[in-house]
Formats: C-alpha cells, sequence, structure tokens
C-alpha cells in the first residue's frame, strides 16, 4: 500500500510540475506531443511564432487547451514581438521624453488591445528598471528613464493602459536591471550598492507598482549581494520571498526571466535553477525553446514535488497563472487612430539640441543607417527623405559603414549645402564606422545634423559638435518619419532628456 501511495504521489507531482511552467517554441508548428507531455501553465509567444500566421498559432494553442496562458513582448520599441500588420509603437524611452503620463496610458492601453487582439492574455511589460548606468548593455531606451521617480510614474501609466485592454502587465525586471554591466542573456550580473542606494533607486518603482495592486512581476538574473549575498534574485527566498512578499507586501504572480540565459545556464543546471526558484518563492518559470531543456526542468520539478516542494505549490502555481488571463476591457482604436497615436508619441519623444530648426530640404543631402538587428529592420532615414523632408537626396550606409561607404558618403557630401546623418548605439559600443564617418562629416565644415536612433546619447562617442542634434530614443519608421518632419519644420520638438548624463 504504502508503494501504491508513493507511485499515486509521482504521478500527481508529474501531473502538476507543469503549473510552474511557461514554455516556447520555435516557429510557427506548435508541438501538440510536447505540450500534451507537460502541460504547462503557459506558452510565451516570440516573434517567429508570429509572422505568417499570427492568429492561426493562437487558435491552434487554444484549441489545444483552452486554460492556457499566452504572453508575449509588447513593450514597443525595441522589444515587440506581434508586430506583423500591426501598427509598431516607440520606446519606453520615447514615451517619457514626452513627459504626458496621459499620452504613456494610452500607448499602453494601445498595446494592450494588440495583445487583445491577437488572443493572448499577458503583456510583459513594462520595463520597471531604472537607466542609471549609461552603458547598460541590454535596458537603455526600453527604460522610462534614469529618474526613479519618473520610471515609477510613466511604468505605472503604461500599466494602467494595458489593464483597460482586459490584458494584464508585468512589471519587470525585480528588483531592477538598469544599473548592470553585464547583459544577463549572457552572464550574471552583478550590482553592489548599499540597500539604501538600492532603495532610493532601483526599488523605488516597484514599490509603487506593488502598492497600485499590480498583478505580476518579472525577476532579474541579477546579483544583489546587499540583499542575497549568495544566489540571484531569481534564485533567491530573501529577495522574492523575504522582501517581495512579506516586506513589500506583493500578492500578484512572481515570474521569472528566461531560465535558459547566461546568468542561470552558465552558473546553474537548468533543473536545479528550476528547484531554487520555485523554493526562492517564484510561480512561474519562463522556459526557451527546447525541447530537452524543458523535459529536463520538468522532471526535476517532478521529482521535487512533494519533497523539496510542497505540493500545494502547485496547485498555488496554477491558482496565479489563471489570474492573468485576459479579463473584460475596452479596445475602441481603429488602425488609423492606432497610427495617429504612434506618431503623437514618436513625436512628442524628439529631443532637440542645438541648432536652428527648420532646414531647407533643397540641398541636403540625408544618410541613413540601415540598422540590421533580430528586432525587426526598418526603413532609414534616406528611405523616408524624400518624403518627409522634401527635395532632399538620400544615401543609404551599413550600421557600421565601411571605408568604401564612407568615401562614397564623402563624395556624394561634398556637392550638398548641408548634412543629415543617423547614428545609432543601443546593444554594444559606438561602431567604429560611424565615428569615422561623423569625424569626416565634421570635417567638411558644412551644416551637420545627427540624429541619434537608438540611446540619446551619441555625443559622448563622436569626436565633435554637430551643427543640430536629434534624438528619437528608437529607429521605428514612425520615430524616423517624426524626425524628419522635425526638420521639416512640420512641429516643434518639444522632448524632455530623460535618459541621465544630458550633453
Amino acid at each position: 500500500m504504502r508503494l501504491l501511495a508513493i507511485l499515486a504521489g509521482m504521478g500527481m507531482a508529474a501531473a502538476q510540475a507543469g503549473n510552474f511552467l511557461i514554455v516556447s517554441f520555435k516557429g510557427e508548428e506548435v508541438p501538440v506531443a510536447l505540450l500534451k507531455e507537460i502541460r504547462p501553465a503557459g506558452v510565451i509567444l516570440y516573434p517567429s511564432n508570429l509572422r505568417r500566421d499570427p492568429q492561426g498559432v493562437v487558435a491552434r494553442l487554444r484549441a489545444l487547451d483552452p486554460n492556457l496562458l499566452l504572453l508575449v513582448d509588447q513593450e514597443g520599441g525595441p522589444f515587440t514581438s506581434y508586430r506583423e500588420g500591426v501598427v509598431r509603437f516607440p520606446s519606453a524611452m520615447a514615451l517619457s521624453a514626452s513627459g504626458d503620463e496621459g499620452l504613456v496610458e494610452r500607448v499602453g492601453w494601445a498595446l494592450g488591445c494588440q495583445v487583445r487582439r491577437l488572443g493572448a492574455d499577458v503583456n510583459l511589460a513594462p520595463v520597471l528598471d531604472v537607466n542609471t548606468n549609461p552603458d547598460n548593455p541590454i535596458i537603455g531606451l526600453r527604460s522610462f528613464g534614469a529618474d526613479p521617480e519618473r520610471v515609477a510614474r510613466m511604468g505605472l501609466a503604461f500599466a494602467r493602459g494595458v489593464l483597460r485592454s482586459g490584458a494584464k502587465p508585468v512589471g519587470k525586471h525585480f528588483p531592477g536591471h538598469g544599473d548592470t554591466g553585464v547583459d544577463s542573456h549572457l552572464d550574471l550580473p552583478r550590482v553592489d550598492k548599499p540597500k539604501e542606494a538600492l532603495e532610493g533607486a532601483e526599488l523605488l518603482p516597484f514599490r509603487r507598482y506593488v502598492a497600485a495592486g499590480m498583478p505580476a512581476l518579472m525577476t532579474a538574473h541579477i546579483l544583489f549581494p546587499a540583499l542575497d549575498p549568495k544566489y540571484p534574485a531569481t534564485l533567491s527566498a530573501k529577495i522574492l520571498t523575504g522582501l517581495l512578499r512579506k516586506e513589500m507586501g506583493f500578492a500578484g504572480a512572481i515570474l521569472t526571466d528566461d531560465m535558459a540565459m547566461g546568468a542561470i545556464k552558465r552558473h546553474y543546471g537548468a533543473g536545479e535553477a528550476a528547484v531554487l526558484a520555485v523554493k526562492a518563492g517564484a510561480d512561474l518559470l519562463l522556459l526557451e525553446p527546447d525541447e530537452a531543456a524543458i523535459r529536463e526542468v520538468h522532471a526535476r520539478l517532478s521529482k521535487a514535488l512533494g519533497q523539496e516542494i510542497p505540493l500545494s505549490w502547485a496547485e498555488e502555481a496554477r491558482r496565479r497563472a489563471q489570474g492573468l488571463k485576459a479579463g473584460q476591457g475596452e479596445c475602441p482604436f481603429t488602425p488609423k487612430e492606432e497610427e495617429a497615436l504612434a506618431l503623437e508619441a514618436a513625436r512628442r519623444g524628439v529631443v532637440h539640441r542645438f541648432g536652428p530648426l527648420p532646414i531647407p530640404g533643397q540641398g541636403t543631402l540625408v544618410l541613413g543607417l540601415r540598422i540590421s538587428d533580430r528586432y525587426g529592420v526598418e526603413p532609414t532615414l534616406a528611405d523616408l527623405a524624400p518624403q518627409y523632408l522634401p527635395g532632399s537626396r538620400g544615401l543609404i550606409l551599413s550600421e557600421d559603414p565601411t571605408p568604401v561607404e564612407i568615401q562614397k558618403a564623402l563624395a556624394e557630401a561634398r556637392k550638398a549645402e548641408r548634412l543629415v546623418a543617423s547614428t545609432y548605439r543601443w546593444l554594444g559600443g559606438f561602431k567604429e564606422g560611424q565615428r569615422t564617418l561623423v569625424k569626416e562629416l565634421l570635417a567638411l565644415g558644412k551644416p551637420l545634423y545627427l540624429v541619434a536612433l537608438g540611446n540619446p546619447d551619441d555625443l559622448r562617442f563622436l569626436p565633435g559638435k554637430p551643427t543640430g542634434y536629434l534624438a528619437t530614443h528608437g529607429y521605428r519608421a514612425v520615430q524616423v518619419r517624426a524626425a524628419l518632419e522635425a526638420l521639416a519644420g512640420v512641429y516643434a520638438p518639444t522632448g524632455q532628456w530623460v535618459f541621465g548624463g544630458e550633453p
């Protein structure tokens, strides 16, 4: 009888281990066998899942299990997973630069409505990280800025907007990813600040978010020795249970960041890390699209349930996951209204520093970088210049211009009366080809306007001061358009500097 009871308990544990898991998969073919075997709480959808037939993928998942929680990264700016056939909105930093919480709430509402139209439940936003480190390798323009109070206000406005749609927001990355110098996708960052300093910066937006009764938070794979000298936040009971649950009083769902990121994978085995995260207080673990890793985690959690982890915790995880299912909301936006809202946000997020505006298009050469990264190719400044800066000529260059490209650009620049050139830095350092190009353009002695399409502080990497400088906080098409319209005098840019360390 005891053996039968043990076997029954093991069977129950295996059946409930999936309650902790949010899994993912590659492409648009739903892994039916895996989902039936694991029975996860939910699925996170990435751009590769949502290319040709987004609604079809969601419909197949719903047909398999109508209780599945479906999550998507719809931050706006570079982290926009559902992007085919929908309006692409500016980044959080662009929204914050407007200084208008009402605008931020409307954009959060529209992005929540995109999540709902897809058929998903959860928007993995807003980012509540305070961008205190200008060289942060993964946050930057995803943040609402360098001021904790502003981040708190704007982050809450965005979250309120998501809730209006019926989707559920997830604040991230607790306790704060803004002062890191290492990308946690690659390795384990460490933030060596005393608790008092963390309270004044990193923790402030999260405390406000918790106090507002928001439904979910995502953890950061970061070591904070002042909070826990041994474990990163995702695996720390001191941080997730002690600080977040008990001290801050958070009653919502705790989701981990992707458990396959280097910060976890390189230092802990997938299965062991999953057990540590659940024991620390995490409810839902996000897993990469790797069937072997998913099965490893499921098997280790099945073994731990009823032993290291109480079985009742699996039921609590299921309850919290179901609490994130989309609720009643309203989504009144037409495509035209979304486009108008995105343009308004882009224009109001443009920062202008020195140099008279407008400039004439006639006689102007516009040099546009073709920004190529995995978050989506957009039209360059040169592509859109003839339409939004009439009379100008455009020349497209690669993101890190080669010597041959630079010489071609200089030959064209010598024929022009004035120059407009884009720069770009978000992930990684400032490209040497961009630095060389700007140096050579400055040497021509002609009026030169620079447009920063990523983090707004490119001037600190450049060898001289241009005639004028615009920062858009992103390279989405609508932001490129907004920059050109500012140059043409369609509107006067009023964006506020929120990055920190103003030039």
